[in-house]
């Protein structure tokens, strides 16, 4: 899948999609649902690997909906079908779990919000980050079948005028338009590079165990991120004391889909071949400034959703039982679990 604005050989894929899918469109569309089918690759995949079930789907989400509106606390969340099914395939299809991402997703929108507030895509500081392009999808997959893969490129951060918290808000506002759009990150996952070029001990020291717990709790504990790989270059002077901080909070299987090639371009290209990679990476797709340019373009157009979605969190007050607190999640008498997945 190429993410890209609609061509002729675009459309007319979305048309036999359309066509080949039509009795499962017919049966969602019979549900006052907006869902967008799968191509046949994906759906063999989705049905293979996520336990996704066509026929199924539909319940699936409704029950999703259902249970939404017996929770008090999230009275204000309004979500699309397309963002339901997202957390249902980054779950693998367990409603539990998927109802627990829902539920921490939206308690982070209220207790995080150096992450999670002020996403106004026209605002100042984030038009400096996306017009750095910290954070890149690349346009194109490995195969019909293979994850989405992304950049992060910590190295472009100015310490005195910009924050990590900064370059997280921008890449979870990507990440987000990455589950409403791209089926390739919902039923594949995604692949990581992060690019530490230039990244000192200015940058390095705003990696805290605090920082480092909201972080992967925002990408891994509440949004339905599955990661397949971490492709970590370029690494600077302090690097280790930073990645013994991450790795603290990771459990065995992810700790083995991390990856240290340094500058060693071959090692990575044995997991990411040149044909998606952009042309400053020794790839043969294009550049980097074209896609900086596109999703900055993209996340602008999305304003008016960022905008509407600014309210729809927790109210904690209303939470049946015990609040959640900040402390609660991250504090020394948290209870913050090692990261594992399936």
């Amino acid at each position: 899948m190429t993410l890209a604005p609609l061509g002729d050989d675009l459309l007319n894929c979305v048309l036999k999609i359309f066509i080949d899918n039509k009795e499962h469109w017919t049966e969602t569309k019979s549900m006052k649902m907006t869902l967008r089918p799968l191509c046949d690759a994906l759906l063999k995949k989705a049905e293979e690997e996520i336990n996704e079930e066509p026929r199924r789907v539909a319940s699936d989400i409704e029950g999703l909906r259902t249970w939404l509106a017996k929770q008090p606390h999230l009275y204000t969340v309004q979500p699309t079908d397309q963002w339901l099914v997202a957390f249902l395939r980054g779950s693998k299809f367990s409603m539990e779990r998927s109802k627990e991402k829902i539920d921490m997703y939206y308690t982070l929108k209220s207790l995080v919000p150096e992450f999670f507030s002020n996403r106004d895509p026209l605002d100042s500081k984030i038009q400096e980050i996306l017009k750095l392009g910290t954070f890149l999808p690349l346009k194109k997959c490995a195969s019909e079948v293979a994850p989405r893969i992304s950049i992060v490129r910590i190295g472009l951060l100015n310490p005195s005028q910009y924050h990590l918290s900064d370059l997280l808000k921008v890449s979870l506002m990507i990440t987000e338009i990455l589950m409403l759009e791209d089926d390739h990150f919902t039923v594949c996952g995604e692949e990581v590079i992060v690019d530490m070029k230039n990244v000192g001990v200015a940058v390095l020291s705003q990696w805290t165990p605090a920082m480092a717990k909201k972080a992967i709790s925002s990408f891994q504990n509440s949004l339905p991120v599955r990661v397949k790989s971490n492709h970590i270059m370029n690494t600077p002077m302090g690097f280790e004391a930073a990645f013994t901080i991450l790795k603290s909070f990771l459990g065995e299987k992810l700790k083995k889909r991390i990856h240290v090639h340094n500058q060693n371009y071959e090692a990575l290209y044995k997991y990411i071949p040149k044909s998606v990679l952009p042309i400053e990476y020794g790839g043969e797709d294009g550049s980097l400034s074209v896609l900086t340019d596109y999703w900055k373009a993209k996340v602008e157009s999305y304003r008016d959703w960022f905008l509407k979605e600014e309210n729809a969190k927790t109210d904690e007050s209303k939470r049946p039982g015990k609040p959640k607190t900040t402390s609660e999640l991250f504090g020394v008498e948290g209870s913050f679990r090692k990261l594992e997945v399936d």
